[in-house]
């Protein structure tokens, strides 16, 4: 997800066609917005041992932290979804 910049960079975008971005947290949001994508994803797992390996995150953590997307999203009108 660190090169969420490069990719959006290098696609050829088509109308009509989204280009959402998985952001695991709100700085992964912001350098989701700031590399021009106009809708993100937030993903959970459905085991701890998963979402610790994954996004370094308990699903606890994840949760509260997909609130913080969704918060930040709904502010800036750019869709989410899960």
């Amino acid at each position: 997800m660190g090169d969420n910049a490069e990719v959006m960079a290098r696609i050829n975008r088509r109308p009509g066609v989204s280009y959402p971005v998985l952001t695991p947290n709100l700085k992964g949001f912001q350098g989701a917005i700031a590399a021009g994508a106009q809708e993100v994803a937030i993903f959970g797992a459905a085991s701890e041992a998963f979402s610790k390996r994954n996004i370094n995150m308990t699903i606890e953590e994840s949760l509260d932290k997909f609130q913080e997307i969704a918060d930040a999203a709904k502010a800036s009108g750019v869709k989410m979804r899960g």
